[in-house]
């Protein structure tokens, strides 16, 4: 079946008419609260009258779309939803039959293959993304199984992956590391909107002295790599408290056992409040992992919290070396280590990391993502869109 054609928007359409049109929002799964999922739950607020789409959707998650419906696919099946490395060759398949609804605006949320989602391929397709597919373009990153995925497989999702992104006529990247890899990947320019933190939410509390523990905060999956920050807290011989949920959980507690047994502790899907509290009270967020942005860093020192990460991918530019935490330059324990021990005689503030988190607020996010949708609707051209960022 050939793709329709795309709809012809007419000129002159203000931002607060953009409610009239016809808009879909999509995002690729929702399985917790996690950075990806709660910058979708913005992008949909940014335009309330928007349809829902997911490719799957926790039901134990009270998702905060205004109570709108969640539409999902053929995928989102109890005992199927949590089986993406095997569901992974199904998904464009399942985005292509997920609606045959005609909109005029789709604004997709991509760290898979929503860019397939048919609807997108007749009206103005606009993609926010966090990452092209990892383990796809970067499988020694992130390998989403324990086997290796084989070069025909990979080649063949490499080409559907460049296929759709013909079907999108404007990308957002969340940083400008992924600014970078969408030209490298998909030979497009982009803008860049850094994703929303709720700077009202996670703040310091009143009196809240740090509780003379380390924090790592993430989804329990191999590429977050916590077991660098278990193994720092097994060689400063300090207490650490491992939050969050997924598949890598059993090996994890497994490790802290081995190397660091009585030090770390683990809070499973921790609520939002608690895990505010977590952050108030930890000396200091370890984030050894590689991200193209991380929210959870910025979570951390919108609480007043310093962060220990990688002086590379989203973290380069979210944390303020000496500023506001420590960046290091080899994704190791020991230099994890020596970062942290250096980190308790920096006296750093506690107001400057509050300060730096300040510039990723919502509102600035649900303006940009609005101005973003607004230019593309009237001016349809790329250029004008990356001086909009």
């Amino acid at each position: 079946m050939a793709p329709p054609e795309k709809t012809e928007l007419c000129n002159g359409v203000r931002m607060d008419s953009l409610e009239d049109l016809r808009i879909a929002v999509a995002h690729d799964w929702l399985t917790g609260r996690a950075g990806g999922e709660k910058t979708f739950e913005q992008i949909a607020e940014s335009f309330p009258t928007a349809d829902v789409y997911a490719l799957t959707a926790n039901p134990k998650i009270d998702w905060e779309f205004g109570g709108r419906k969640i539409n999902t696919t053929f995928l989102d099946r109890r005992g199927v939803r949590e089986l993406r490395s095997l569901t992974l060759p199904l998904m464009p398949a399942a985005w292509r039959l997920a609606s045959r609804q005609q909109y005029d605006v789709v604004i997709s949320s991509s760290v898979a293959c929503v860019k397939g989602f048919y609807p997108g391929r007749s009206a103005v397709h606009l993609s926010y993304v966090h990452a092209p597919m990892r383990y796809v373009w970067d499988p020694d990153i992130d390998r989403r199984t324990r086997f290796e995925i084989p070069n025909s497989i990979l080649n063949a999702f490499r080409n559907w992956d460049r296929t759709a992104a013909g079907w999108v006529d404007h990308f957002a990247a969340n940083s400008t590391n992924t600014q970078e890899r969408i030209e490298r990947v998909y030979g497009r320019k982009s803008v860049v909107i850094t994703p929303p933190v709720d700077t009202e939410f996670y703040r310091p509390g009143p009196q809240s002295p740090a509780g003379g523990y380390l924090l790592a905060a993430s989804r329990f999956v191999g590429y977050k790599r916590l077991d660098l920050a278990i193994e720092t807290a097994a060689l400063l011989g300090r207490p650490l408290v491992v939050a969050g949920w997924g598949p890598g959980e059993e090996q994890l507690r497994a490790l802290a056992k081995r190397i660091a047994p009585d030090l770390v502790t683990f809070e499973v899907r921790p609520s939002d409040e608690r895990l505010r509290d977590l952050y108030r009270g930890a000396d200091a967020l370890l984030f050894p992992g590689i991200e193209d942005f991380g929210i959870v860093p910025v979570e951390a020192q919108a609480c007043g919290t310093p962060v220990v990460a990688m002086n590379v991918g989203g973290t380069a530019e979210t944390v303020l070396h000496k500023v506001t935490g420590m960046l290091v330059g080899s994704q190791s324990a020991t230099a994890l280590a020596y970062a942290v021990e250096r980190l308790d005689s920096a006296g750093l503030s506690r107001e400057d990391c509050v300060t730096n988190a300040d510039r990723f607020g919502i509102d600035a996010f649900r303006k940009k993502i609005r101005e973003w949708v607004n230019l593309a609707v009237v001016g349809g051209a790329e250029a004008p869109l990356e001086r909009a960022a």
